[in-house]
């Protein structure tokens, strides 16, 4: 009788012990990432009147556009507020309305990846913003915010990185 309840208390314990073990774990880091591009804002232009915007990942010598979804750009003037997902656009910027992103997931080895807001010209398509990043395994989202005010020029970028199983 001693050795059935010994027996027992040692499978429960063992029980309790991984239910304990897996309830306090936490989420393994993500292999992959997704790049989620929230909003951006054209306080002042490059040109007059209208930028035409693009945004674009580059990796390994490969290019993907996020914004708009398929080629070309949008024209936005002054004061902008391209909101595409996140928290919104700040007070005193004109909001544009709701957008489509393109989400592109890439391998969190450390390798470069860049992140580039760019106005689309006739003589050469200008980088207004470009952000480096080498991403890592992540477990939660991380936020990146990039002010441009450069040259006569101010742009506002925001976009995460989520993690992508």
């Amino acid at each position: 009788m001693h050795r059935l309840f010994a027996r027992a208390s040692l499978s429960v314990a063992v029980i309790a012990g991984s239910l304990l073990a897996g309830g306090t774990a936490h989420a393994e880091p993500a292999p992959m990432v997704r790049v989620v591009l929230e909003s951006f804002i054209a306080y002042n232009l490059e040109e007059s009147g209208h930028d035409e915007i693009y945004v674009q990942t580059q990796r390994d010598g490969k290019t993907r556009q996020l914004f708009p979804t398929n080629t070309g750009a949008l024209s936005v003037a002054v004061n902008d507020c391209v909101y595409i997902s996140g928290d919104g656009c700040p007070p005193g910027t004109n909001y544009r309305g709701y957008y489509n992103a393109n989400k592109p997931s890439y391998t969190a080895d450390g390798k470069l990846l860049m992140v580039t807001l760019y106005d689309d010209d006739i003589s050469g398509d200008d980088p207004l913003v470009n952000v480096p990043i080498w991403p890592q395994p992540i477990s939660e989202n991380q936020y990146f915010r990039e002010d441009a005010d450069i040259n006569g020029y101010h742009y506002a970028f925001n976009f995460r990185l989520e993690p992508a199983y």
